[in-house]
């Protein structure tokens, strides 16, 4: 009895695993928001890309000459380098300038809050500072004896 209901619950753990498998996926609608010449320029670029680490293993692996690499390297990375600027060119007409100007303001006045809020750094009184100085690795300050953690930065120092 209890081998039939184990194989039952074995049966129904694989119908339920592996139903997704055979359930048809809805086509999925094209997105209109998406400009096909963007999206064409993206493919080329990637297959630039693979074409020149391909052609690096080709001549890691001897089927190409360093003359005739030089050669299929310098051409694809010229291909590329249009692909790049048209890309470039159709991107900038994505987003609207004033939207540049805005997330620039931002960045600036984050910035200018950042400059404001820095940690001053404290010296160590002369008898405190004995040893050789240590430094943050992280942002430089200078450490006083028996710090774990920097003090502007929070960083952990050893």
């Amino acid at each position: 009895m209890w081998i039939i209901i184990a194989f039952f619950l074995f049966l129904l753990a694989g119908i339920i695993v592996l139903l997704p498998f055979f359930k048809p996926s809805a086509p999925s609608a094209p997105d209109e928001a998406v400009d096909p010449k963007l999206l064409a320029l993206y493919t080329r670029r990637d297959q630039l890309y693979q074409a020149i680490r391909e052609a690096k293993f080709d001549l890691d692996t001897g089927k190409l000459s360093p003359e005739d690499y030089e050669r299929q390297v310098t051409r694809l990375k010229r291909q590329a380098a249009s692909v790049l600027k048209a890309i470039d060119k159709r991107e900038a007409n994505l987003v609207p300038p004033e939207w540049d100007e805005q997330i620039e303001e931002q960045v600036r006045a984050e910035r200018r809050g950042r400059t404001a809020a820095r940690p001053v750094m404290v010296t160590a009184p002369a008898a405190a500072t004995a040893g050789p100085a240590r430094y943050c690795p992280q942002c430089g300050t200078r450490l006083n004896p028996g710090d774990r953690f920097c003090p502007a930065c929070g960083a952990r120092v050893h």
